[in-house]
């Protein structure tokens, strides 16, 4: 995949005849665009997730869900228990005085 410093907004090609946006991808490392056209109504080229549309169904969304789990500490019920016990720590440090 070739990047160019300064690309242009459009891409011209076969010979002037396809006229196309430019891919809005950056690489993380030298931070140059990428040099592909984008997917017709996307901002980005299939290399960089234009083809990828997301799961639809609630199947397909738990299924990702579960793909991503790690170890549970960051679920809605780990995040609400957390903040029981903080609020917890909370009042007693301010009955002892430890917190203004």
């Amino acid at each position: 995949m070739s990047q160019i410093q300064n690309p242009e907004p459009i891409l011209i090609t076969a010979g002037g005849k396809i006229v196309c946006r430019r891919c809005k991808a950056r690489s993380s490392r030298t931070k140059l665009q990428c040099s592909k056209p984008a997917l017709k109504g996307k901002a980005v080229c299939g290399h960089h997730g234009g083809y990828s549309t997301g799961p639809k169904t609630q199947e397909g969304k738990d299924r990702i869900r579960a793909a991503h789990w790690k170890d549970g500490s960051e679920t809605l019920e780990a995040k609400a228990e957390r903040k029981k016990k903080f609020a917890e720590l909370n009042q007693l440090a301010a009955a002892l005085g430890l917190k203004p």
